[in-house]
C-alpha cells in the first residue's frame, strides 16, 4: 500500500497540545483514526487527552511532540534539550524514537503513538518530581519556635513575680508585673529572622534572583555541595559558531558568506548560528535543495555549493573527507558543518554550545569558599568534558537520565552533604526538588521553576555567587540579632523583677531593642554603586 498522506484541514492551524496527553479542552491535533479505505488517511482534530496508542499524528515544524512514539514517515531534527539535556537537535528518520514534549524543528513528521498520558517519559519525570518534593527535608523556623517557647515561660515568670510582690508589697505588684511583661516582650526575638531575610531577599531581587521559599537563604548559606546542569545552565543552550577551518585560499569570511546564503533557506538552529555570523548578506542562493537532517545545496553566482554533513557531501557532490582530520575538529562533542563546491572541500565550521559568561567566575568563587562542585548532564561525555574544562569543574558525570540525577542527589545527601542544585530543564525538575536548596534559570521550563526554591531571572551566573555570600552574611546577622534579643532579655529581666525598671522605662528599652535588631538587618540591603557585585556581599 502506498505511504499515506496527511492533508491539512482548511480551517487553519489549531493550538498546540501539551505533551503527554495533558492538553486542555480545545487543544487539537491532526491524527489518523481507523483503517484507510484509500491511499489517503482521513484527518481530524481531537483533544490531546484522546490520543491512543497506534494513532498517527502529523507534527509540523515548530510544534511539540504530543506523546511518546516513533517516526512513521518523514525526516527532520528534534530539539530534546529541555527533556534530556542533549544540547544540539537530533536527526530523526523513520523508526527513530520521539519523546513527548520535544520540539520538531525542520520538516513535518508523522508520529506513530506508542505511549500516552501517564506512560510517557514526561509523565515519569513528573512522578519523580512529586516523589522528590514529598521527600524534601523541611527547614524548621527556629526563631518562631524559640519565641513561642520564650513567651510561655515569660508569662509563667511574670505570674510568679506578680504573686511575690502582691504578698510582699501589694502597692507595687501591678507596675512591677507590667514592667516585667513589657521589658520581656519578644518583639526583637520575633523580628530577628524575618527582617534579615526580607532585607537580603530585596537585595537579591534587585540582582534578578527571586527567592520563592522561606528556607532558601538559610539553606544556601549552609550548602557545601553545588550540582550544576550543563545545557541551558552553564551554557546558553543554543548552538553558535566556535571556529572556522578553511582548506583552500578562500577566506573564512567568504566561506561564511556562502554558508549564510544557503542557510537563508533553513530554520534549523545550526542555520541560525551560521547566519548570525554575517551582518550583511553578500550572496543570494538559488535552486536550493534541503533534504531534512542532511544539508543544503544551491547555486550561487552560477556555481553550485553544498553545505552539511560529511555523508551528505559525499552523496550529493562526491566529495570525500578524511575522517581522522574531522575527528580532531569534533573533539569536545562539537558538531561539524562542511562547505564544498562540486570539486573540493572549502571549509569546516565547528558548531557548539557556548559557555555562559561568568560561569568560570562562579565556579572559581564557589571553590574558593571550599564548596564541592559537580556537573551532572544528560549530554554526551565529550560535550560535558569540554564545558567542565572551560569552567574549571573537576567532577563530571554525563549521559544521565532524570532518575540518575535524582539518585545522585540522594546519594550526596545520604553522605551528609547539603546539596544546592542549579538547573533549567524538565529533566532537572526532580533533582531540583530533591536538593536541600535549588535554583532554576529564568529562561528554563516552568516545571523547573516550580520545583526550585530560587529563580535566577537575570540568568547572570555571577549573581548566584553573590547570593551565596549574601546568604552567609544573612545567617550571621540572624545569629547576631538572636544573641542580642536573648541577651537583652536576660539582662533587663532581673532589673524589672526587682522593681528597678518603671513601665515607661521598660517600653523604651523594648522599643530600642527592636530598633537595634531592625537596623542590624538593614545592613544587608546596603547598595554601593562603586562596589563590585560580589565585593559588598563579603562585608
Amino acid at each position: 500500500m502506498p505511504s499515506p498522506s496527511f492533508p491539512l484541514p482548511q480551517a487553519g492551524p489549531h493550538p498546540l497540545p501539551s505533551p503527554g496527553g495533558r492538553g486542555e479542552v480545545g487543544e487539537n491535533l491532526y491524527i489518523d483514526r481507523g483503517e484507510p479505505t484509500t491511499s489517503t488517511f482521513k484527518t481530524e482534530a481531537v483533544p490531546a487527552s484522546e490520543l491512543n496508542s497506534g494513532d498517527l499524528v502529523l507534527v509540523r515544524p515548530g510544534e511539540s511532540i504530543p506523546a511518546d512514539g516513533h517516526v512513521h514517515a518523514g525526516r527532520s531534527s528534534v530539539d530534546e534539550s529541555l527533556l534530556t539535556g542533549e544540547s544540539l537537535p537530533l536527526a530523526k528518520t523513520p523508526g527513530a524514537v520521539l519523546i513527548g514534549g520535544s520540539i520538531n524543528i525542520e520538516s513535518p513528521l508523522t508520529l506513530r503513538v506508542d505511549k500516552t498520558g501517564e506512560d510517557t517519559v514526561l509523565s515519569a519525570i513528573l512522578r519523580l518530581l512529586d516523589r522528590a518534593q514529598t521527600e524534601k527535608p523541611a527547614i524548621a523556623a527556629y526563631a518562631d519556635r524559640a519565641a513561642a517557647w520564650f513567651v510561655a515561660r515569660v508569662l509563667l515568670l511574670a505570674a510568679g513575680v506578680g504573686l511575690f510582690w502582691y504578698l510582699y508589697d501589694p502597692v507595687r505588684w501591678l507596675p512591677i508585673t507590667i514592667a516585667v511583661l513589657v521589658v520581656t516582650c519578644p518583639c526583637a526575638l520575633s523580628l530577628a529572622t524575618p527582617t534579615a531575610i526580607t532585607a537580603a531577599t530585596g537585595r537579591l531581587m534587585r540582582r534578578g534572583l527571586v527567592t520563592t521559599r522561606g528556607h532558601a537563604l538559610e539553606t544556601l548559606a549552609r550548602a557545601n555541595t553545588f550540582v550544576f546542569d550543563k545545557t541551558g545552565t552553564l551554557t546558553y543552550g543554543r548552538p553558535i559558531l566556535l571556529d572556522t577551518h578553511t582548506t583552500t585560499p578562500l577566506s573564512a569570511s567568504e566561506c561564511l558568506a556562502l554558508a549564510a546564503a544557503l542557510e537563508q533557506h533553513s530554520e534549523h538552529p545550526i542555520a541560525r548560528a551560521l547566519r548570525a555570523t554575517v551582518d550583511v548578506l553578500r550572496h543570494t542562493a538559488a535552486d536550493v535543495a534541503s533534504p531534512p537532517g542532511a544539508g543544503l545545496s544551491g547555486a550561487i553566482d552560477g556555481r553550485r555549493y553544498f553545505l552539511g554533513t560529511a555523508a551528505f557531501l559525499q552523496e550529493a557532490a562526491g566529495i570525500r573527507t578524511q575522517d581522522d582530520a574531522l575527528a580532531a575538529l569534533r573533539a569536545g562533542g562539537n558538531t561539524l558543518v562542511l562547505l564544498s563546491d562540486a570539486r573540493q572541500l572549502l571549509a569546516a565550521f565547528t558548531i557548539g554550545d557556548e559557555v555562559r559568561a561568568g560561569a568560570r567566575t562562579l565556579i572559581a568563587e564557589l571553590q574558593r569558599q571550599g564548596k564541592r562542585v559537580l556537573l551532572l548532564t544528560g549530554d554526551h561525555p565529550g560535550a560535558a568534558e569540554r564545558v567542565a574544562r572551560e569552567t574549571g569543574i573537576r567532577e563530571v558525570e554525563a549521559d544521565l537520565r532524570p532518575q540518575d540525577k535524582l539518585a545522585r542527589v540522594h546519594a550526596l545527601a545520604s553522605q551528609g552533604a547539603i546539596v544546592a542544585m542549579v538547573g533549567d530543564g524538565v529533566n532537572d525538575a526532580a533533582a531540583l526538588a530533591a536538593a536541600h536548596v535549588s535554583v532554576a534559570m529564568g529562561g528554563g521550563t516552568q516545571i523547573a521553576a516550580a520545583s526550585a526554591d530560587m529563580i535566577l531571572l537575570s540568568e547572570q551566573l555571577p549573581h548566584l555567587a553573590e547570593a551565596v555570600l549574601v546568604a552567609g552574611k544573612t545567617l550571621r546577622i540572624i545569629r547576631q540579632n538572636l544573641a542580642w534579643a536573648v541577651g537583652y532579655n536576660l539582662i533587663a529581666l532581673p532589673f524589672a523583677a526587682f522593681g528597678l525598671v518603671a513601665p515607661w522605662m521598660a517600653a523604651l528599652g523594648m522599643s530600642a531593642s527592636s530598633l537595634i535588631v531592625v537596623a542590624n538587618a538593614l545592613r544587608l540591603s546596603e547598595r554601593t554603586a562603586r562596589t563590585a557585585p560580589c565585593a559588598d556581599a563579603r562585608s
